[in-house]
């Protein structure tokens, strides 16, 4: 089946029609188990774009040709378009990340500081304008040690908590890889971890845009409010309990009519251990209960109690039968 880049770049922007749209996700279908091997949306993307694109650096070589022989301004206007459409067509966050990045002179950018957490760690952060951030475990927040310019820009992986400070005259910007939020003073909890197929931005107070790049594609949020990001799915937003999404800061776990895999997940982040589950059946099952400052064993025990569930644990690996 042919797909031209023109059909996946309306694809990937919401344009598609419905015949292009099935013709796509039958495509795409083909692929899945290739596809599977690349965690998270933006992930995914690249890998069907490397699909359609090969021998992409002679491509660059030949455009990079095409642009020496024009005038300043046109080869500026030429090279921003095929930048638009990159982004267009990939949905790559971490570019505009870098670009913003790379605008930025030498020391300015030596500033920058990157902290992560291992499982089961928790990390409080005070930035340079009084934002508070709390990292979950697992996770990975790059920063500046002092903010520059008309924008505060910080690049999550995972899970954190965020209480910024207020200030109208200079956004506070997260990049994760495939989502954009845009705040200027507020607190809410933001889960993107690559591996997991969804993001999810919870607002406790103020207001925040969330969604893909594509300002199309975006959604305000106010408190108690949840925007939600699934894989080749429109961004939506929903009324939730926000105590849920920020549990895990008081040593909770709570746990909502979620399939197994998605919990098994979680588990992996908190406790620090490898969780096989072997029935497919089993990923499917829908699990609910809360558990405060639980240790794994009582956990595990709960959980088989609940569901009914067998398991082994052969030191940090659980095998679930």
């Amino acid at each position: 089946m042919k797909i031209t880049r023109e059909e996946f770049r309306r694809y990937t922007n919401g344009q598609s029609s419905d015949a292009e749209k099935a013709k796509i996700e039958r495509w795409l279908h083909e692929q899945e188990g290739e596809l599977e091997e690349a965690p998270g949306e933006n992930h995914q993307l690249r890998s069907a774009w490397d699909k359609l694109s090969t021998n992409i650096e002679d491509k660059v070589k030949v455009i990079d040709v095409a642009v020496q022989g024009k005038p300043a301004i046109q080869r500026l206007s030429f090279i921003i378009g095929l930048a638009a459409s990159l982004i267009l067509v990939l949905g790559l966050g971490w570019y505009i990340y870098r670009q913003d990045r790379s605008a930025l002179p030498i020391e300015k950018q030596a500033s920058l500081k990157t902290v992560r957490t291992e499982a089961g760690q928790r990390l409080t952060l005070t930035l340079s304008d009084g934002s508070h951030i709390v990292l979950n475990g697992k996770s990975e927040l790059e920063y500046p040690l002092q903010f520059e310019g008309t924008q505060r820009l910080v690049k999550l992986r995972g899970e954190a908590l965020f209480d910024i400070a207020h200030d109208p005259n200079k956004p506070f910007i997260i990049h994760t890889d495939s989502t954009f939020t845009q705040v200027l003073g507020t607190r809410f909890n933001l889960k993107a971890y690559a591996e997991d197929r969804q993001v999810l931005l919870t607002v406790e107070r103020g207001k925040v845009r969330f969604g893909r790049y594509a300002q199309s594609d975006q959604v305000l949020l106010t408190a108690g409010m949840q925007g939600v990001m699934n894989f080749h799915e429109p961004v939506l937003s929903r009324n939730v309990e926000t105590t849920d999404a920020v549990a895990w800061t008081e040593d909770a776990f709570v746990i909502k009519n979620e399939p197994l895999e998605a919990v098994a997940k979680r588990l992996e982040r908190r406790y620090g251990v490898k969780i096989i589950i072997e029935s497919k059946a089993l990923k499917t099952l829908t699990v609910t209960g809360t558990f405060k400052k639980t240790s794994l064993d009582n956990m595990m025990s709960s959980l088989a109690f609940s569901t009914g569930i067998k398991y082994t644990i052969d030191n940090k690996t659980i095998t679930i039968r």
